[in-house]
Parts: C-alpha cells; sequence; structure tokens
C-alpha cells in the first residue's frame, strides 16, 4: 500500500504543480476528495479569477507497481457555468487518438469531438487541456 500511496501522491503533486504553473490566475481551488489516496481518485474544481472554472477528475489504478489512469475528465466552463472544453478517455468516439477526445463547445450546440492529441494511453498529458483553454490549441 505505501507504493500505491507513493505513486498516487506523486501524480497529484504533478497535477497540483500544473495547476499553478499553467493557471497562475487562479482565485480558489476546491478539493472535493479530502483522502485522494484511499478513494484512488482526484477530483478538484477550480474557480479562476475571470469567473471562469475547471473540474479535473482521475480514477487510479496501480498495476504491476506501476500508476495507471484508468478514467479521466477534465472540464473548463466559462464564466456562466456553460462547458467550453471537455477532454475525456471514454471509448465511445472514433478518433484517431481513440480513447482519448476532446468536446469543443465553441462552435456547435453538441460540441465538436476532436482528437486529444499528445495522449500516452497510462498518463494523459493535462499540459495539453490548458493548451486549448489558452488558445494554444484549436
Amino acid at each position: 500500500m505505501l507504493l500505491d500511496d507513493a505513486l498516487i501522491s506523486e501524480r497529484t503533486t504533478y497535477l497540483a504543480n500544473q495547476i499553478y504553473e499553467k493557471l497562475d490566475i487562479i482565485s480558489s481551488w476546491y478539493p472535493i476528495f479530502a483522502d485522494y489516496i484511499v478513494d484512488k481518485r482526484f477530483l478538484v474544481e477550480l474557480q479562476l479569477a475571470d469567473g471562469a472554472s475547471i473540474m479535473l477528475r482521475e480514477k487510479y489504478n496501480i498495476i504491476e507497481h506501476k500508476l495507471k489512469i484508468s478514467q479521466y475528465c477534465y472540464i473548463y466552463y466559462d464564466s456562466t457555468g456553460k462547458e467550453i472544453f471537455r477532454a475525456d478517455n471514454s471509448e465511445h468516439h472514433d478518433v484517431f487518438t481513440n480513447p482519448h477526445h476532446i468536446h469543443d463547445f465553441r462552435f456547435r450546440k453538441r460540441g465538436q469531438v476532436k482528437p486529444f492529441l499528445r495522449q500516452d494511453i497510462d498518463n494523459p498529458d493535462i499540459t495539453e487541456f490548458f493548451a486549448y483553454i489558452h488558445g494554444e490549441r484549436r
């Protein structure tokens, strides 16, 4: 169990560092699961200074002494609560990065599904999600 704790702690520390590095405009954030190691989940809601918000959720498995992110969902909302981007790894979309994909709700009510690039099968790259938020990806 100590290895599990260390691996999950390492991932959540990485996420926290990325949040602070990529989103230096955070006004507050709320961890939903206080004991993420026991639950093997990470769920946080971030309130940005401009009124927008972000929800990050990951579910972890430890397989052969390695952390595997079995499920993730990252959502960016505008200041009115409207969903703008959602990246996840549910396997119901036909994109070449399957199961990794991103929904872009800026131009279509139901959202355009796009490939979510640069994703390792077991370790999604949260920085790609932040690149969408910052307008560096389309």
